[in-house]
């Protein structure tokens, strides 16, 4: 038996591709809102552990702070002296706010944020278009790979070029950012 034939593979391909069109095609899932924020040169993003609101952006230009919660850039500088980042281990000092804290950082040299957070909300990368990428959301344990699940789950990208993904260490954030903008999902409060 082969099992590198490409029939089969072709079928896997077309079953893959047949659960993200499954998948609802939204801006932001449900009971998210979506803010984008134009940055040229983007190459690297890290969320603080300390104020996990707070974001980290580095781009050809320096660094920036976006502040999630009130959708707004807080910081800048713009030295490009780069001694402040790690490419080897995936870390930048942080500016303002964030002066005194080391952050993981993720983008062109690699790394990763958190892929889940704590009520069970999932980011997936699938690329059954390549060189298509889609980010899927997956809420609350559900999983696109489960056909009955793959309808309630969300794409909510589908472009040629990603350069970050992932949650805030407080899981109420998410970003997908490419090397023009970052796309920033943040969770709506209940309002009582």
């Amino acid at each position: 038996m082969n099992f590198f034939s490409k029939n089969r593979e072709d079928e896997n391909k077309k079953r893959l591709q047949n659960l993200v069109n499954q998948t609802k095609k939204v801006d932001a899932p449900n009971g998210w809102t979506k803010t984008i924020f134009a940055i040229g040169g983007l190459s690297e993003i890290g969320f603080s552990k300390i104020n996990p609101n707070l974001i980290l952006i580095v781009s050809s230009q320096g660094r920036g702070i976006i502040d999630c919660q009130k959708a707004k850039l807080t910081e800048r500088d713009y030295d490009t002296n780069w001694d402040w980042i790690n490419s080897y281990e995936m870390t930048a000092l942080g500016i303002g706010a964030l002066s005194t804290e080391k952050i993981l950082v993720s983008g062109l040299h690699g790394g990763g944020l958190p892929l889940m957070n704590k009520n069970g909300d999932a980011l997936l990368f699938m690329a059954t278009e390549w060189p298509i990428i889609d980010i899927i959301f997956e809420p609350e344990f559900k999983s696109i790979y489960q056909e009955n699940e793959a309808k309630e789950c969300f794409r909510i990208f589908h472009d040629y070029e990603l350069r970050a993904y992932g949650f805030s260490y407080d899981g109420e954030t998410f970003v997908i950012a490419t090397s023009s903008e970052i796309n920033i999902f943040r969770r709506q409060k209940n309002v009582s």
